[in-house]
């Protein structure tokens, strides 16, 4: 059979020899005079077609060249088919390949083709198109009847649809497998007869373990979560997602979430496949987030609402309990006493530091005897336990205050922060945790309100104090509001001449239903600060009001004093706005006074007062120290801080006169006036003798019944004219008959 490429002129190579043969032999048989086209040759030619037709259904380059690679026939087809063989012949054939893949393609056929080995292999082809084309190359050597080869066949396919398909193919499963490392998730499938899992080649990365390691992968999964597995993928099994732990042979925990799919395979069994994700970071973040709900982010201790929770719990278990067999719950409350102090002194890090010091503290005490929780602030609050509300809880609280009140050494020095605390106990579950709370809460201001007092348990009477105290510190607020606090002056009297030499102002509240009340009756008014200022601004404004009337007037008050509390030593106090206020009025600083007690050098603002004291002295306004003689560390004061006046407490006058102890203190404290150059002033001064025995002792000044009960403005008006109109009758007994009877 003759197979030709194509139909040149003249016949050459392979194909030439084959016809030439073909043509001697018909010639033989057949005379030249008769040219009958014979069956043989008609064959052959039908065979060539045949091929020809195959090789362009085919889209293939069939060619073959000599060994040293110069193609000597081709024959085209498919999207080579508008090319020219010319673009072929010879090394032609190499300006077709792509720049980018002909030095490794021809690298790597003459790699193969050395070894006289068939080559396969793929390159881009420019087409007739003129666009690259992948295309599959084979060649084969031809070998002579010694078996060297003597030239080269080959073929090269059209590819590239199945390439670009391929490509896609692969760039998807690359998608896929990106995806599945991106999104941390493993793909598996689960043969439950076999007992066999296929898994993603990323498994290797997530899980530590080779993808088909079942026994590995089981191990690994927490004990207790192996159950979510019998039941999920046993036959009929839940395929819901199920959660689970899974420790990594690094040694690290993880949780994991799986969610399958059962399938049948084909042969009347079942199969199983799924996604198996990393959630370890989902978790941890819904581990922080439920243990910000319930910690406090300072301390670590439960917050409000946990140990709210905590407690309303505990009620609701002892509820399920008999009458007699239920142990009492209990709380106790702890606050941390001037602890805005060591915020302004320390500033916030200072603060945090010790309120992280006493968590530590309480801690250390409670154990494990109770929940321990941070109630916002310095309050902190623990719910003891059973076996521990059946000790003494008042005793737990004892040792907290001992131990949360023991001196802290730090860089700045050692700061000093007690403590107080309320106790609340409960056996009956009617009433709920509020309650209980807002009893031991009852306790803790009860304990917060008595100076010598560190611990106390909740009382009813409590409650009804407390219930008043909120009553009072209600309507007093609407009181300030209206302006119902007005001052009350009580005259001071220059014992030697029996002269008015000044008023003390004193506080009363002009209540619209029970009428003119007495500090007594909202004295607790005076533990709140924001009403401990407004009732001080209010005083002020109005005793600088009336000393500018009695002034323009032409009467002589003297020094008129009001009494500061320790909330008018803080920042922006009224200790500090008084020398302005006076100088607005036009008011000489000298007829203003200030009498302050022992508890505002002791009390919260007590960092503050000797730099107001020293401000108000440069100001030229008297400073009185009230109630002297009654604390313990009055001679220190004296020394330290600038006073003018020291007043004796009525307490040592009252019995002045039969007790010789209150006798020696009357004559210790006035010979100490005269040795430190102060004005003494003796209070409750009801009796002549009491006056005459003051006298005696040098006092200069006194205050009292026997002289005078605090009166309003206008009655203490009425007292300057009178005495503005005496002041030339040096009587002291016409004097004093004159008050006496203007108070009558």
């Amino acid at each position: 059979m003759s197979v030709s490429f194509s139909a040149p002129p003249q016949p050459s190579g392979i194909r030439g020899k084959m016809s030439e043969r073909a043509h001697s032999e018909k010639t033989a048989r057949t005379p030249r005079t008769h040219p009958v086209r014979t069956q043989p040759e008609d064959g052959w030619r039908e065979d060539e077609a045949r091929l020809r037709a195959l090789l362009r259904a085919s889209a293939a380059i069939v060619w073959r060249s000599d060994l040293n690679g110069r193609v000597c026939d081709i024959s085209l087809s498919g999207p080579f088919q508008g090319l020219t063989r010319g673009a072929f012949l010879g090394y032609r054939w190499l300006r077709r390949i792509c720049r980018m893949d002909r030095r490794a393609f021809m690298a790597a056929m003459r790699a193969t083709l050395a070894r006289n080995d068939a080559f396969e292999g793929s390159c881009r082809v420019r087409a007739a198109s003129g666009e690259y084309r992948w295309t599959r190359w084979r060649v084969v050597p031809v070998l002579d009847d010694e078996g060297r080869p003597r030239e080269w066949v080959g073929k090269a396919s059209d590819d590239h649809e199945r390439y670009l398909a391929q490509e896609r193919l692969e760039r998807s499963e690359m998608r896929l497998r990106l995806a599945l490392s991106a999104a941390r998730m493993v793909a598996w499938e689960y043969d439950p007869a076999r007992d066999l899992t296929q898994r993603s080649e990323n498994a290797r990365d997530l899980f530590g373990l080779a993808p088909d390691d079942v026994a590995g992968y089981r191990k690994a999964v927490d004990q207790h979560h192996h159950q979510l597995f019998r039941e999920a993928y046993a036959p009929g099994g839940s395929m819901s997602m199920q959660e689970f732990r899974f420790r990594h042979p690094a040694g690290h925990m993880m949780w994991l979430a799986s969610r399958g799919m059962e399938v049948p395979d084909g042969e009347g069994g079942r199969r199983i496949i799924g996604v198996t994700h990393d959630i370890t970071d989902r978790k941890v973040a819904e581990d922080g987030l439920r243990r910000a709900a319930r910690n406090d982010a300072l301390t670590g201790l439960f917050n409000r609402a946990h140990f709210m929770a905590m407690v309303k719990q505990q009620i609701a278990d002892r509820a399920t309990v008999r009458a007699e067999m239920r142990a009492p719950l209990a709380v106790i409350l702890l606050d941390l006493d001037d602890f805005k102090g060591v915020n302004a002194a320390l500033g916030y890090e200072g603060g945090d530091a010790l309120l992280r010091d006493t968590a530590k503290r309480i801690r250390s005490v409670v154990g494990q005897a109770g929940m321990i929780a941070r109630l916002g602030g310095d309050e902190f609050g623990i719910l003891l336990t059973q076996e521990a509300a059946a000790c003494d809880p008042c005793g737990i609280a004892d040792r907290l205050i001992a131990e949360t009140g023991r001196d802290i050494y730090r860089a700045e020095g050692i700061v000093i922060c007690r403590a107080r605390a309320g106790v609340a106990m409960r056996s009956t579950h009617e009433d709920g945790a509020e309650e209980l709370l807002g009893e031991a809460q009852t306790a803790l201001v009860a304990a917060k309100a008595a100076d010598d007092t560190g611990v106390l348990l909740f009382d009813p009477a409590m409650r009804a104090a407390a219930v008043e105290r909120a009553s009072v510190a209600g309507n007093l607020r609407i009181g300030l509001e209206r302006d119902e606090i007005l001052p009350y002056y009580q005259p001071k009297i220059d014992l030697a001449s029996g002269r008015i030499c000044g008023f003390e102002a004193l506080a009363r509240w002009r209540h619209p239903v029970r009428g003119i009340l007495a500090p007594g009756a909202f004295a607790s008014a005076f533990d709140e600060p924001e009403l401990a200022l407004g009732i001080g601004r209010a005083m002020a404004r109005k005793v600088v009001a009336d000393l500018h009337s009695w002034l323009d007037a032409g009467l002589a008050p003297g020094p008129v004093a009001i009494n500061l509390s320790p909330a008018d030593f803080g920042q922006c106090g009224l200790a500090e706005a008084l020398p302005d206020m006076l100088e607005r009025a036009g008011i000489p600083a000298h007829y203003l006074a200030v009498e302050v007690t022992e508890s505002v050098f002791l009390g919260k603002g007590g960092g503050h007062v000797a730099e107001a004291l020293r401000h108000l002295h440069d100001a030229g306004i008297r400073i009185a120290l009230d109630d002297f003689g009654t604390g313990f560390a009055s001679l220190t004061h004296l020394k330290q801080f600038a006073v003018h006046e020291i007043k004796i407490d009525q307490s040592f006058v009252r019995d002045l006169e039969n007790d010789p102890d209150d006798a020696a203190i009357v004559d210790a404290v006035t010979g100490l006036g005269r040795a430190l150059g102060l004005d003494v002033t003796a209070e409750g001064v009801e009796t002549q003798a009491q006056a005459d025995f003051l006298t005696r002792r040098g006092c200069e000044m006194a205050q009292g019944y026997l002289y005078s009960k605090p009166v309003s403005a206008a009655r203490a008006t009425v007292l300057l004219r009178r005495q503005a109109l005496a002041r030339n009758d040096s009587r002291r007994a016409r004097i004093t008959s004159n008050i006496a009877s203007a108070v009558a």
